[in-house]
């Protein structure tokens, strides 16, 4: 049974997330999963611009695979970034392919 950390996906959905993720945002993901980090922590153990980090986050965050929180600090508003899932399981099995028949049947006469 799937955690609330664990989604399952499919479709439009499954092809959004592969476009996504890829090695960069992956690195991202598992760093999240381990703790909260802010943008500017995640760049500096990436070496990468908090601008390109900022970037990245913003894709996940828009499909829902990383959660962002704002907090005070020293010049201004920190943003900081958590996992929100731990699992993600695409489906590949396309419903329209599923329900149409593929099977060849040869006939011998």
């Amino acid at each position: 049974m799937p955690t609330e950390k664990e989604i399952t996906v499919s479709g439009e959905k499954a092809l959004a997330i592969a476009d996504v993720v890829n090695a960069t945002n992956l690195k991202i993901l598992k760093l999240v999963r381990k703790e909260p980090l802010f943008i500017s922590t995640i760049a500096k153990r990436l070496d990468f611009s908090e601008a390109f980090v900022s970037e990245c986050v913003r894709a996940l965050e828009d499909l829902k695979l990383v959660s962002i929180n704002y907090e005070r600090g020293e010049r201004g508003i920190r943003k900081f970034c958590s996992s929100a899932v731990e699992k993600i399981t695409i489906i590949l099995k396309d419903e329209e392919l599923q329900s149409s028949n593929f099977t060849e049947e040869k006939k011998i006469e």
